[in-house]
């Protein structure tokens, strides 16, 4: 193990805030990348939609990967990334072995290594170990452990680097309401309190990758082996920043899921994309607004 000192020297990130959209206007446009996951993708897209339609301040498309498509179908397929502030990543490839044609893929390291934003939405994590720069941008994602880095916090809030080999695969027990502790002062995190419990959150054990450039912004302590990994955290790849939690679960028999429905989780996924977009991020805390003791859930309306 190698211990390294404080969250925030892990990776500061400085002089982004107070920007308009990254394409002059005033609204940030986002881009959904879906079609294919062991979760349900489909309700996921419609989980984001709804949170993020509800601010007139997002303009919200899609882009559905043909995974049943004709092979040159699927080569056409190629998104226009640079024409969004933001990509919200939900493909999975667990299970599947699908992957995107190359050149989208190369798409993606461009956009964000010429400074997109790139939120990588829960399970998209676990996606794609064949793709070097995907590692990259993820920092940490689901690995067996050989694979690279997993990191820890201990209770000083140290960050510890358990090198590849040592520790377990990635992995995770039950959902739970998970105490989160946050780390510093990130922007995404202005006026939170320095925890609250996340409803219906996976706690993932040893998520492992090169770990490189990366800033833990919270964490949860894991009942099996009582250490704290990471909740949410943020890379920066070229110009780019990234930001990767394992918040937002949806599972194919969770038609309302608890983890969307958090309080928590719908103000912090705006908020995110906010400052992936490198826009002054909404400091405004509602009310209802997770404590430490219990969730805080909220209705969610989403078109079927």
């Amino acid at each position: 193990m190698q211990k390294i000192g404080s969250l925030m020297r892990v990776f500061t990130w400085m002089g982004f805030i107070g920007m308009v959209s990254a394409h002059g206007g005033s609204n940030v446009r986002v881009l959904i990348v879906d079609g294919f996951s062991n979760h349900d993708w489909k309700h996921t897209t419609r989980c984001i939609q709804a949170i993020l339609e509800e601010s007139a301040e997002f303009d919200v498309a899609v882009s559905t990967f043909p995974a049943d498509g004709r092979v040159d179908v699927i080569e056409a397929w190629n998104p226009h990334f640079a024409d969004y502030d933001v990509v919200i990543q939900t493909c999975n490839d667990i299970k599947s072995g699908t992957r995107w044609p190359r050149k989208a893929e190369q798409a993606l390291e461009r956009y964000v290594e010429k400074g997109g934003g790139l939120f990588v939405f829960h399970s998209a994590n676990n996606a794609f170990p064949h793709w070097d720069a995907y590692n990259q941008m993820i920092g940490l994602g689901w690995r067996d452990k050989n694979f690279g880095w997993a990191i820890t916090v201990d209770d000083e809030g140290e960050i510890v680097r358990i090198p590849a080999g040592e520790g377990e695969n990635t992995g995770h027990g039950k959902r739970v309401d998970a105490l989160l502790t946050r780390s510093g002062d990130h922007p995404i995190h202005v006026g939170f309190p320095r925890q609250w419990t996340a409803a219906d959150i996976e706690i993932y054990r040893y998520a492992r990758g090169p770990a490189l450039n990366l800033s833990v912004l919270s964490y949860a302590k894991d009942a099996k082996t009582g250490l704290n990994f990471p909740i949410e955290w943020t890379v920066a790849y070229g110009k780019g920043r990234v930001y990767n939690s394992t918040l937002g679960h949806v599972w194919h028999d969770q038609p309302n899921p608890e983890g969307i429905r958090c309080a928590g989780f719908q103000v912090l996924m705006p908020r995110a994309v906010q400052w992936l977009a490198g826009n002054t991020v909404d400091s405004t805390l509602p009310g209802d607004f997770p404590g430490k003791k219990e969730n805080s859930l909220r209705p969610l309306s989403t078109a079927e």
